[in-house]
């Protein structure tokens, strides 16, 4: 028998084994694992003792040996105008990407249902006490905050290995997602005791401010999975369960728990656990699995080399400097859009007539303003997502078919789609500011909507018609890997709700939202100025990536 090394050297062999290769590609196109090729040698009529005449041991050693040379064969017998089309990919629907962004945002479109119906606020919480309220959703906007980061770590990740259906690194990389969040978590939960000693919060308060943020932290964690691999209808069956069970149980419940604040609360656990079924069945599939799933419409090459979970363990800190830009950007975009709300609580006339024994007071009336005015933002990011999701697919199926003296057919293809992009994101988020402005006194006249809230929402809705124009913007940078840009303007714009901020606030608590106002016009000027500017050049950026 011929040692490895021989069987690299010996031409005998790898005649041999080229002379096998072809012989599986003319029975069998493609093939996508090594079992297919045991299978085809027994059925070719190749016996044992044939193949250890040539130095393998057996069949599996002979399968290993071809399975990743299989490629070179797969193209006898085809023309050109073949070979370049089985590595062009399948552009979805519009329907289908039409659904998609449905899905995607269902539970902002859930959370605003809420809000029609409470009048209160998206956040969930209506019918208890203030100092209740408030340390529910400090919890909620603590859990946001700091899973944020973690999460565009995470999510960018995991696509990453999920193509490359490389599954020892998926499992590590779930593994790793939550033992940083519980490390986050502990570090945030500590901290939130500590202020609270210091402050003089209650206990009481200060624990329903950590239950709150853990059941958060958790859930985004958790659902991290499913947004991944688009399990959209799994989304929505989950959201629609767990808003349906939340007011079940605080509008039918009475009979059976009296109290609102325990019957209140008790529905929110019965979300919880509806929201986390489909979370735990997806993770459980995920780590007891040890195959990949090969799509039949990809070419050999973009076979996995590995048939098995165990690879190669890849350096965390690598990993986490990577995407650092990615947690950057979106923990200070979060910032930006809800640090105005923060600062409501700090001003809101409650904490100095009254006090209440907290040194903030959620602010529902400048709740209720701001929170609606996010409908501007669901149809544009609708919009944005089926225009710009198959736009890698269709630069893929463009780029194998040009020289590279061609960039530039690349380049205009962009700019078009760009161009196009912003003109619909103006027309759609202009177009739906007017519609709620407009409709606000018929769509409000059941709830208590004062003249405070309405402001809030006149100047917020305009603040988020600049806002879509930087999501939109953003969706070009991060195409052309402007990634830095992005999570520089970020932060500034967090500096300047958080600044102008409290210098409005001086002047009433509802002159937060000009802030909130001057940092989205910000975000969305000059993002579109050098978005613009990147545009010029995006063809010659974007083919050298995918050459």
């Amino acid at each position: 028998m011929l040692t490895t090394k021989q069987q690299n050297t010996s031409r005998e062999s790898r005649i041999f084994a080229q002379k096998v290769a072809r012989s599986i590609i003319e029975v069998q196109p493609n093939v996508n694992n090594t079992a297919d090729i045991v299978v085809l040698l027994e059925c070719l009529g190749y016996r044992p003792e044939t193949l250890r005449q040539y130095g393998f041991a057996d069949f599996h050693a002979l399968a290993n040996h071809i399975y990743d040379s299989l490629d070179m064969y797969e193209t006898r017998g085809k023309s050109k105008e073949l070979f370049i089309e089985s590595f062009t990919m399948k552009i979805p629907s519009l329907k289908k990407r039409l659904v998609e962004g449905i899905g995607m945002i269902f539970p902002w479109l859930g959370s605003l249902a809420l809000l029609f119906i409470t009048g209160v606020s998206l956040w969930m919480a209506w019918g208890l006490p203030i100092q209740i309220t408030t340390a529910f959703v400090s919890g909620v906007f603590l859990g946001l905050v700091i899973t944020e980061g973690t999460l565009q770590v995470f999510n960018r990740l995991f696509l990453f290995y999920n193509a490359q259906t490389n599954m020892g690194e998926i499992k590590r990389l779930q593994k790793r997602s939550y033992g940083l969040v519980g490390a986050v978590l502990t570090v945030s939960i500590c901290a939130l005791f500590a202020v609270g000693y210091v402050t003089g919060i209650p206990t009481n308060l200060v624990a329903i401010m950590a239950i709150s943020t853990v059941t958060v932290s958790l859930h985004r964690a958790s659902y991290m999975i499913i947004y991944a691999l688009k399990k959209l209808g799994q989304l929505i069956v989950a959201y629609s369960a767990a808003f349906a069970s939340l007011l079940l149980v605080y509008y039918f419940g009475s009979p059976i728990i009296p109290d609102n604040v325990t019957r209140y609360f008790a529905g929110l656990v019965t979300a919880f656990v509806a929201l986390s079924i489909f979370s735990i069945y997806q993770h459980y599939k995920l780590l007891k699995s040890n195959t990949v799933t090969i799509s039949g419409d990809k070419p050999h090459f973009y076979n996995p080399i590995s048939r098995t979970d165990k690879t190669i363990k890849s350096k965390f800190i690598v990993q986490l400097w990577e995407v650092t830009m990615y947690s950057l950007y979106g923990t200070f975009y979060l910032v930006t859009m809800f640090a105005d709300r923060i600062l409501s609580w700090i001003y809101n006339p409650l904490v100095v007539r009254e006090g209440l024994g907290l040194p903030f007071v959620f602010n529902s009336v400048y709740h209720a303003g701001a929170d609606l005015a996010l409908v501007v933002l669901l149809p544009a990011s609708i919009i944005q997502y089926v225009m710009m999701e198959p736009v890698h697919m269709h630069m893929n199926n463009v780029s194998i078919k040009i020289k590279v003296s061609e960039a530039n057919v690349l380049g205009k293809y962009v700019q078009n789609m760009y161009r196009k992009l912003l003109l619909v994101t103006i027309f759609s988020s202009v177009t739906t500011a007017l519609v709620l402005n407009l409709a606000e006194p018929y769509v409000m006249s059941h709830v208590t909507f004062s003249q405070t809230s309405t402001h809030v929402l006149q100047i917020a809705s305009i603040a988020n018609v600049f806002l879509s124009f930087f999501t939109a913007n953003a969706l070009l940078l991060m195409l052309t890997n402007k990634i830095k840009f992005l999570a520089v303007l970020a932060m500034i714009s967090a500096s300047i709700v958080m600044v102008g901020g409290i210098i409005f606030a001086r002047y009433g608590f509802e002159n937060l939202v000009f802030a909130y106002l001057i940092a989205s016009v910000f975000l969305g000027v000059v993002s579109t100025i050098y978005a613009n500017k990147v545009a010029k050049n995006a063809g010659s950026i974007l083919f050298s990536r995918l050459m």
